[in-house]
Parts: structure tokens; C-alpha cells; sequence
């Protein structure tokens, strides 16, 4: 079993969860879920054999009291991401509203949240962006490709990134295979390479140099490209959520520990893998961390690389005073 905040002796931060995908609020109202409410019942029924409707689906969650219960336990503090696709799939989904008022309940635990939009909404894209990242302080816009279906090169939105990059924000972006669609006839009408090839990133990191970008995941089948455009890209960075960590790719878990070592930050992909029994415990049993680069990982890479976007959100930092 994963060790305890007590055991293990400092908090961690966790980059990229669902957080908001709840059973139920803390006032009692149902929580949302991601814009992929299709594929999420198709899911269940291709690994688990269960035929879901979507109240069955929800109720299979955490309440948020004991999601906050849990993250409490392992020490692990959160950045929940919100999740919309509108224009893909005509599901609304998480929106960025529900995820503030999540982060603003929980901020002893929740160090800020990022927010979402749907590029193809235009001027509404712009205008939402803006206010996620101007009056919510926002720590970044997460995308998933797949679902929203776009490159993140097409030029058609570069003055979205060109704003986001004027607030100081990061993006959030989606690399490689996805879960989404799994054994769906046509994978639910999700291109799973498509829109998930780093060169995407490699050519906006370089036409915007002030433009921070997080490339997530395995990246697979594209791993070897993620870690050379983040080693070339002094603002790119990685992390780790997707995967249960016996199966990230040796390549990946050299990088970890030596010349990405101050690049890759912790991501637990929460609740679609369980945190204590799936991720924390695979971390612990599963990976070699070399000498210092565990701290790294774990909490000090994230406190360097979203430094001014915590400060900006006037995230509570006081768990690790002492330690860094």
C-alpha cells in the first residue's frame, strides 16, 4: 500500500487530475463529468464487462468530501483540470466555473485549478480564456486534442495562444494515445494520432518562445519525440499521468532521472486510475528513482516550473516550507 503523508515525509503535487469528476458536491448536487459521456460507458463495458447508464456511471465516483478525504491522507495536493468539447462532441462537459468553485472549497488541498476551452468557439474562446486566466487566476488552459479535435500548429488559433501566453499561462496538451474512444467502433469517432504528434508542439513552442506548454502523457507511440522536444525547448516540460507507472517506457524513466530530471513534474490522471493503490504504490514499487531525483519529481520541479502561476493564485505553498 501507498505510504501516508506521515510515512512518506512530504506532501506532493499532483499536476494534472479530474478531480471535478464526482458522484456528488459537498452541498449535495451531482458533480459534472468530462464531455465524453459515451465513450466513458463504451469504456466500462470494453475492460469491465459493465453495462452503465450515466447515473450508474456517476455513482461508481468519489463525493467530493471523500476525494478531499483521500488526497488529505496521502499528502498529495492537487491542480484539477477542467474538460469542454462543445464543438467535438456537443458536450459541454466540466466548465471552468465548476472547477473554480471546486479549487476555492479546497484550497488547503487544491493549488489552483486549469481551465478549458474550445478553440473552435473563436472570439467566445478568446473572451473565456481570458477570463479564466484575468479574474479566476487560472494556473493554464488544458487541451485534449482528440475530443476537441485540433492541431494545436493550425494558425487559425494562434491569438489564442498568443493570449495565453500574454497572461503568463501555461497549456496543458495532450500527447499521444488516449483512452477515449477504446473499443468503440471507429474508437467513437476519435482520431487517437491524429492531433497528438509533439511536432505540434515543437512548432508553436518555437513561434511562441513566452508561450509555457506541459506536453502530458506517454506520448505513445511518439515518446522518444516528446522527450527531445522538451530537452530542446526551454518551454516545454513534461509530466506523467495516463499510465500506470509499470508501464511508462524505460526511455521515459531514464529521462525522468537524468537529463529531463528538473523537467518532469507528477500527474496522477485521477480518478481514472485510483491514486493510493494504482499510482502512488506503482511510483513506489515500480520505479528506481536516482539519488535526489525522487523530491524532484514528486513536488520540487512543480514549485520551479508554476512558481508564478502559484503565486499568482495565491496558492497556499506552506507544506513544503523547510523542504526546498
Amino acid at each position: 500500500m501507498a505510504k501516508t503523508l506521515e510515512e512518506r515525509g512530504y506532501p506532493v503535487i499532483d499536476v494534472h487530475g479530474h478531480q471535478g469528476n464526482l458522484k456528488g458536491l459537498i452541498d449535495g448536487t451531482p458533480g459534472m463529468l468530462p464531455p465524453i459521456t459515451k465513450h466513458q460507458i463504451a469504456l466500462e463495458k470494453y475492460f469491465r464487462h459493465h453495462e452503465l447508464t450515466v447515473d450508474e456511471l456517476r455513482d461508481r465516483l468519489h463525493t467530493e468530501e471523500e476525494m478531499i478525504a483521500t488526497f488529505k491522507k496521502y499528502g498529495v495536493h492537487f491542480c484539477a483540470c477542467a474538460w469542454t468539447a462543445p464543438a467535438g462532441q456537443g458536450e459541454i462537459g466540466q466548465t471552468n466555473d465548476y472547477m473554480y468553485e471546486l479549487w476555492q472549497r479546497n484550497r488547503d488541498i487544491c493549488l489552483g485549478y486549469w481551465a478549458c476551452v474550445d478553440p473552435w468557439l473563436g472570439e467566445a474562446a478568446l473572451r473565456e480564456a481570458e477570463r479564466a486566466l484575468r479574474d479566476h487566476k487560472a494556473l493554464g488552459i488544458k487541451f485534449q486534442q482528440p475530443t476537441q479535435k485540433f492541431h494545436l500548429s493550425d494558425h487559425r488559433f494562434y491569438p489564442l495562444w498568443d493570449l495565453i501566453a500574454s497572461y503568463g499561462g501555461f497549456i496543458q496538451w495532450h500527447g499521444g494515445y488516449t483512452g477515449v474512444g477504446t473499443g468503440m467502433p471507429g474508437g467513437g469517432g476519435i482520431k487517437v494520432l491524429e492531433y497528438t504528434n509533439p511536432v505540434d508542439v515543437d512548432n508553436v513552442a518555437a513561434d511562441f518562445p513566452n508561450l509555457r506548454i506541459i506536453l502530458m502523457h506517454i506520448c505513445d507511440p511518439f515518446t522518444e519525440a516528446a522527450e527531445l522536444v522538451c530537452m530542446h525547448k526551454g518551454n516545454v516540460y513534461r509530466e506523467t499521468s495516463g499510465a500506470l507507472p509499470k508501464y511508462i517506457p524505460e526511455r521515459m524513466l531514464h529521462d525522468i532521472n537524468t537529463r529531463l530530471r528538473k523537467k518532469f513534474m507528477f500527474g496522477s490522471e485521477y480518478p481514472y486510475f485510483r491514486l493510493p493503490e494504482d499510482i502512488l504504490d506503482g511510483w513506489e514499487k515500480d520505479v528506481t528513482f536516482r539519488d535526489g531525483v525522487e523530491e524532484l519529481f514528486f513536488y520540487k520541479n512543480a514549485l520551479e516550473i508554476l512558481a508564478d502561476r502559484f503565486e499568482n493564485a495565491g496558492a497556499d505553498l506552506s507544506p513544503w516550507k523547510g523542504l526546498i
